[in-house]
């Protein structure tokens, strides 16, 4: 099934219940919470699916604009410069780069994963892999839109102030364990 996916090909219980362990777990712990709440709390279900419909068809195109621009990154990027800039010889700057790109990556993990496997396959060090994982995860600048959402700009203004420097600081971390 694996295999399948990765070649562009899904099964339609791959539609129904995801390609991958991840995506299986979310949709079937869904299914579990929503099977209780329909049978024991109906209206909050109900409540529940409206909100969560309005919230998606409002990030819809949000979504969609990553998806494309993340697949565009992935195009565009040269294995030379990706050797240069985040390879073993790149050192400790070279890691804290990989940090700082990580977190300007768009999209979420279905998007952002597949570009750092990418950069991975590409001849990024395993200490700039580890660093843009961690700075997508600290940073994540792309994901202040959504935050706005939520969000005031005081609030997601500070996250970002506080989060650039901690991912500088993971990526030596990463840099000096591995």
């Amino acid at each position: 099934m694996a295999g399948d996916a990765e070649r562009g090909t899904m099964s339609a219980l791959d539609l129904l219940i995801g390609s991958s362990p991840g995506q299986r777990l979310v949709i079937l712990g869904t299914v579990l919470v929503y099977g209780y709440l329909s049978v024991r709390r109906p209206d909050d279900a109900r409540t529940s699916v409206e909100e969560g419909t309005r919230t998606f068809l409002g990030l819809f195109t949000l979504i969609l604009a990553a998806l494309l621009l993340a697949s565009a990154i992935g195009a565009l990027v040269p294995t030379g410069a990706v050797q240069s800039t985040l390879g073993e010889s790149a050192g400790p700057i070279g890691v804290v780069v990989a940090g700082l790109l990580g977190g300007f990556l768009p999209g979420g993990p279905y998007a952002v994963y597949p570009i750092i496997a990418g950069v991975s396959e590409q001849g990024a060090s395993t200490a700039a892999v580890v660093a843009m994982l961690t700075g997508y995860g600290a940073i994540g600048v792309i994901r202040a839109s959504y935050g706005l959402v939520f969000f005031d700009a005081e609030v997601v203004g500070v996250r970002l102030l506080v989060a650039v420097p901690v991912a500088v600081l993971l990526s030596l971390v990463a840099f000096v364990v591995v």
